[in-house]
C-alpha cells in the first residue's frame, strides 16, 4: 500500500521501504511499518483511505482485523481479538488437515513397506530353501565321491599288495635260480678238469675254449648282440653342448647394463668375482687415488651380498681375494668367510683359484667378473661368461640395493 502513496504521504523512516523492489516486507521493515502506524494517526488514515471499497467490505478476518487496527473505533481491540481468534482457528484447522494428510501418506507408506517386507521375507525364505537344497545335494555328491575314492584307494591298496607279493615271489624265484646256477656250476667243475691254453695247444685242441656251457652261452649271446649291431658301425659322436649362459646379443660386458641384466633378468648363476681387481676399478670409477683397503672390500662385499639376496635369480656369489694384499692376518686366519649368499676366500693366488673354480663348474651357469684378460681367457675356455670389473663399478654406483 505504501508503494502506491505519494512520497510526501510516506513517513521518512519508510521511504526506503517504499522505493524497494521487493513485494514482501522483511521482519525489520514490518516492525518499522507497525511502529509508524501505531504512532501516526494520519498515516493510519491515509493507509485506510488508500484501500478500495471491496477490500474494506471483505469478510476475510485478517483484513477485518487490519481495518479495525487502522480505524481505532471504540471496542476495536475486542472485535480484533475475535477476528484473530478466527484466523487462529482457521490456521489450526488447516494444520490439522495437513497433519491428517501426512498421516494418511505415512500410513500408506507403512502399508507399502510392510508389503515389501513380507515379499522380501518370502523371497529370502525361498532363496534359503533353494541354497539349502543345493548344499544338501552337493554334500550328497561329495559323500558319494568320497566313497568312490575310498573304494578306489582300497582297490589300489589291494592291487599294490598283490604286485608286492608277486615281486617278492619273483625275487624268491630269482634267488632260487641263482642258487641252482651256482650249484650246477660247482657240480660241473667237480666232474671236469680245466684245460690250460698250453696243454690244449700241444694236443691240437682249441686254445681258450670255455668248457663251462653256461659261460659259453653268455659269451655267444654277447657275440650275437655285437653282430646284430654291426661290426662296421661307427660310434656315436658327442655333439658339442650348447652354452649354458650367454649375454643378450649386442650387450657390452663392460657396461653397467650387463650387471643390470644379471640383477634383473639372468637365471640363477654362480657369480665368481676377482675381488682386488674389482676393488681397483671401483676406486678408479670414484677417482680415488691409492690402493683399495679392507673398507673398500667391505663395501663391495655388502653390494654383492645384496645382489645375491634380491636379484631375480638369487645368485650365489664367490669372492676371491689374494691374501698377500691383506696385511695383519695371522697364520691361523680362517681363509673363508660367509655373508648371506656370498662366500669369500683368502687365497695365495686368486687367478688360479678362480680358474680352478670355473673348470670345476663346467656344467653350470658361471659368470666371472674380472678385467684381467689372461684370467678371462682361462675362464672362458671352461664356458664361463666374462663381465668386466668396470661393469660392476658402474652398477654399484647406481644400484637399487
Amino acid at each position: 500500500m505504501i508503494k502506491a502513496m505519494r512520497p510526501d504521504e510516506v513517513p521518512h523512516t519508510l521511504r526506503r521501504t517504499r522505493s524497494s523492489s521487493s513485494r514482501k516486507l522483511t521482519p525489520i521493515e514490518a516492525q518499522a511499518l507497525y511502529r509508524e502506524l501505531e504512532r501516526d494517526a494520519g498515516f493510519r488514515q491515509a493507509t485506510l483511505s488508500g484501500w478500495d471499497a471491496g477490500r474494506q467490505n471483505s469478510t476475510d478476518p485478517r483484513t477485518a482485523a487490519s481495518i479495525l487496527f487502522l480505524e481505532r473505533s471504540e471496542g476495536w481491540e475486542f472485535r480484533a481479538r475475535g477476528y484473530l481468534a478466527e484466523v487462529g482457528r482457521e490456521e489450526a484447522r488447516m494444520d490439522a488437515e495437513e497433519l491428517r494428510a501426512s498421516l494418511g501418506e505415512a500410513q500408506s507408506e507403512v502399508r507399502l513397506l510392510k508389503n515389501q517386507l513380507v515379499e522380501q521375507r518370502r523371497l529370502a525364505e525361498r532363496s534359503t530353501r533353494h541354497r539349502t537344497d543345493q548344499l544338501r545335494r552337493d554334500l550328497s555328491r561329495a559323500r558319494e565321491r568320497i566313497g568312490e575314492l575310498e573304494r578306489q584307494v582300497a582297490e589300489e591298496t589291494r592291487e599294490s599288495a598283490r604286485w608286492e607279493r608277486e615281486t617278492n615271489a619273483a625275487w624268491d624265484e630269482l634267488t632260487v635260480a641263482d642258487n641252482r646256477y651256482d650249484d650246477l656250476r660247482k657240480r660241473y667243475r667237480l666232474k671236469t678238469k680245466p684245460v690250460s691254453a698250453r696243454s690244449s695247444a700241444g694236443s691240437g685242441g682249441e686254445v681258450g675254449f670255455i668248457r663251462d656251457p653256461l659261460e659259453a652261452a653268455r659269451m655267444l649271446d654277447q657275440m650275437v648282440s655285437y653282430w646284430e649291431v654291426g661290426s662296421d658301425s661307427q660310434p656315436e659322436r658327442d655333439e658339442p653342448r650348447p652354452k649354458l649362459l650367454e649375454l643378450p646379443t649386442g650387450m657390452d660386458p663392460r657396461s653397467g647394463g650387463a650387471m643390470q641384466w644379471v640383477y634383473y633378468e639372468a637365471p640363477r648363476l654362480i657369480l665368481v668375482v676377482d675381488g682386488w681387481n674389482a676393488a681397483h676399478y671401483w676406486n678408479s670409477h670414484r677417482r680415488v687415488p691409492g690402493k683399495p683397503d679392507l673398507g673398500t672390500i667391505g663395501f663391495i662385499t655388502t653390494k654383492l651380498d645384496n645382489l645375491a639376496e634380491y636379484s631375480i635369480g638369487r645368485h650365489q656369489v664367490l669372492l676371491y681375494l689374494d691374501s698377500r694384499h691383506v696385511s695383519g692376518l695371522d697364520l691361523d686366519w680362517d681363509n673363508r668367510f660367509i655373508s648371506g649368499r656370498l662366500t669369500g676366500f683368502y687365497v695365495e693366488d686368486a687367478d688360479d683359484a678362480i680358474a680352478r673354480e670355473a673348470a670345476g663348474r663346467a656344467g653350470e651357469r658361471v659368470a666371472v667378473i674380472t678385467s684381467d684378460n689372461g684370467l678371462a681367457e682361462r675362464c672362458r675356455a671352461h664356458g664361463a661368461v666374462i663381465l668386466a670389473s668396470e661393469a660392476l663399478a658402474e652398477w654399484m654406483a647406481s644400484s637399487p640395493v
